[in-house]
């Protein structure tokens, strides 16, 4: 497969002739659309219960900055939408290159300066290789956040600290024992929209069930300017690493909150 990326050669209107999936009618992300929604009173709040990590790494992988921990770190995510118990396996980041763009999902049109995604795997597939693979829509669980500009995100700040450390591609640094991931998300993780899709990178497997937030994280002005100093693979700033949204199809988008 070709390299792929965000650029006007290799950007996501090319992916489709690696990844002909790319054209399917599962595809993420997409714009959630208020008035097309369907309130769900069965969708609970979803539990997260993050352990604390010894030996996790924050690489630049020339699309992302990732948060890596080791396999079989314990840490799962159970409830709202999810019949089974999802295992944690990273989190990364789509940004724009100014405060008006950003994100992979819009709400009603509208972007936000970025997008955190929270990725976990089913624990009935043996591995998160096996779970992407597996072609049900119940493979990975994914937890997205709007972030926008505001207060100082001190949860993230370990984070957002080590991104100098990764500004190139291919370069990845080990994540202070003491980082609490847990503190990143919401005290309750209610008020979502959720639906069924894609990876939003190739190999865009149509596996995922998405839990997209109504309710942004803060971050600072600083904060946001460490993601736009971050270098691709081509070695251009990686500001606009978000894939447009997909058509909708006949999909159903619920929702927890009326």
């Amino acid at each position: 497969m070709a390299p792929w990326g965000y650029e006007k050669d290799n950007g996501p209107a090319h992916w489709h002739k690696d990844c002909p999936i790319a054209n399917g009618k599962n595809q993420s992300p997409i714009d959630l659309i208020n008035g097309e929604v369907k309130y769900d009173s069965g969708l609970k709040p979803l539990t997260a219960k993050y352990v604390p990590f010894s030996d996790a790494k924050f690489l630049n992988n020339g699309h992302s900055v990732q948060f890596q921990p080791s396999a079989g770190n314990g840490s799962e995510l159970t409830g709202g939408p999810l019949a089974v118990k999802y295992n944690f396996e990273q989190f990364h980041f789509h940004w724009g290159n100014n405060d008006t763009e950003g994100s992979e999902h819009r709400v009603d049109g509208k972007m936000y300066p970025a997008e955190l995604h929270f990725v976990h795997w089913n624990s009935t597939n043996p591995s998160f290789k096996d779970a992407v693979g597996s072609g049900g829509p119940n493979g990975l669980a994914v937890l997205g956040f709007f972030l926008k500009v505001g207060a100082e995100n001190a949860a993230l700040k370990p984070i957002t600290d080590l991104i100098p450390k990764v500004k190139d591609a291919g370069t990845s640094v080990t994540v202070p024992s003491n980082f609490d991931m847990q503190a990143i998300l919401p005290a309750t993780l209610t008020d979502y929209y959720t639906y069924d899709g894609s990876l939003t990178t190739p190999p865009l497997a149509e596996c995922v069930k998405w839990i997209v937030f109504k309710q942004p994280l803060e971050v600072s002005a600083a904060q946001m300017e460490a993601f736009r100093s971050v270098i691709n693979r081509d070695g251009k700033p990686m500001g606009g690493n978000y894939r447009p949204p997909c058509p909708l199809h006949d999909r159903a988008v619920k929702t927890s909150f009326k």
